[in-house]
């Protein structure tokens, strides 16, 4: 039951396995995220999200038909107001990545098979993702956590050590396999942190 989710950690598997269930689907990244924006207009006058909420609105983005592209959100791109607080700021963000992908598409980019190591759209933003199923793992992933390592998700510890910032602000090099990951709970989401969940599904590995 989606009602009874409470951690990170149970949003993760929540919303990795909703990714798993729909990998056969062929949805482009595009029409996930304009399928997204579709269904997060009936949440908009919202100031917060339930843990509830962010998994219908990740399944709705597999299920519901997308909202169609508008050309003028190519001339608005710059002005949109991402940097703002809220829903405004959180839909902004979302227009970007729809334009930024529809751009990358029109010119051939994502017909790249090397595309996965990383690729700079005409918007001069870095992109790593490319399909629901990685984007939302690696959205996840970066912005609430919640893997652990065992998970059937593809993820695992990158070779070698890591750098992280110690309490006195140096930067130690350690064991990525002992940095603590943390089970927290989870009341509510803000859309600034949906918005960094946005960010994280596009550049994060």
């Amino acid at each position: 039951m989606t009602s009874s989710l409470e951690t990170n950690r149970e949003l993760y598997l929540a919303i990795t396995r909703l990714a798993v269930e729909h990998k056969e689907d062929k949805r482009s990244l595009e029409v996930f995220l304009l399928a997204l924006l579709r269904k997060a207009d009936e949440f908009g006058t919202r100031r917060s999200l339930t843990l509830a909420d962010v998994h219908d609105l990740i399944s709705a983005g597999f299920t519901q038909g997308p909202a169609s592209f508008q050309d003028e959100w190519r001339q608005a791109y710059d002005g949109l107001p991402a940097d703002e607080e809220g829903y405004a700021g959180w839909r902004a963000t979302l227009v970007r990545q729809i334009v930024d992908l529809r751009e990358m598409d029109e010119s051939g980019a994502l017909d790249d098979k090397m595309r996965y190591f990383g690729l700079i759209s005409r918007r001069v933003t870095s992109w790593y993702n490319f399909d629901p199923c990685g984007y939302l793992e690696c959205a996840m992933a970066g912005s609430f956590g919640g893997w652990e390592p065992g998970d059937a998700t593809g993820r695992s510890f990158v070779p070698g050590m890591v750098a992280v910032l110690a309490e006195d602000g140096s930067m130690l090099a350690v064991d990525p396999a002992t940095l603590e990951r943390r089970v927290s709970l989870l009341p509510e989401i803000s859309w600034e942190q949906f918005k960094d969940f946005l960010v994280c599904g596009q550049i994060y590995e």
